[in-house]
């Protein structure tokens, strides 16, 4: 999702915020607060959502959640008794209301090819699409893994410039590439196994330039097939 509001630009697959060109720091755990806000826009998304999403598997006092608002508004300029992006709903939550404009691949003169991207889980093929990817046990995740050892927002794959890396999100039982926990962004290449809590994937990625030719079938084998 890359989006422009007032001033900025939010990219969640590269996790940048801009202003006038001009990088903005924002905490991992606000960077994630602004984006649920702004894709939640302009609905109201209540302080329960926001804490479980936040610090998923994790009881956290409300403090943390305050925090985290107070520093995307100091990030964005905006004032709490008058916003421009971020209202508070009295006791129940927050919501982004500023107006929002999508930024297309065509407007960022983005070239996709033929490449196409995917989780084989078990007999499953799991689609994975340009941006960010969110891997959990929630029906909602845009990679659903129904799976006891999974946490509900657990992971997410981001695809970005045709590159892929994958990175938890403060799962209880970690996410690992080929075996060794990632504490970081990481990047995966085509044939990367990643285990999200025990729950097995391998990271597949096409290419119309690489992909083998499709073998001929003999015709002997062709007649034992239909005998």
């Amino acid at each position: 999702m890359r989006v422009r509001f007032g001033p900025f630009e939010f990219d969640s697959a590269t996790r940048e915020l801009v202003h006038q060109r001009a990088p903005v720091h924002l905490s991992p755990k606000a960077f994630d607060l602004l984006q649920v806000l702004i894709e939640r826009r302009p609905a109201l998304v209540t302080k329960t959502e926001l804490q479980d999403l936040l610090w998923p598997d994790v009881v956290v006092v409300e403090a943390n959640l305050g925090n985290a608002v107070a520093e995307v508004r100091k990030a964005l300029g905006d004032d709490s008794k008058s916003p421009t992006f971020i209202f508070t709903v009295s006791r129940r939550g927050y919501r982004f209301a500023a107006d929002v404009e999508v930024i297309s691949a065509d407007d960022l003169g983005r070239t996709h090819g033929s490449v196409r991207w995917w989780l084989q889980w078990k007999d499953a093929i799991l689609p994975l699409s340009e941006g960010e990817n969110v891997v959990g046990r929630h029906p909602e995740s845009d990679v659903w893994l129904d799976a006891s050892s999974v946490s509900r927002v657990h992971a997410r794959v981001v695809i970005a410039g045709g590159r892929a890396a994958v990175e938890d999100r403060g799962s209880t039982n970690g996410t690992f590439v080929n075996g060794a926990r990632v504490t970081s962004r990481h990047p995966l290449v085509d044939g990367s196994t990643v285990t999200f809590g025990s729950e097995l994937a391998v990271f597949r990625e096409w290419s119309d330039a690489t992909a083998p030719a499709t073998e001929p079938v003999r015709s002997s084998e062709r007649a034992k097939r239909h005998s």
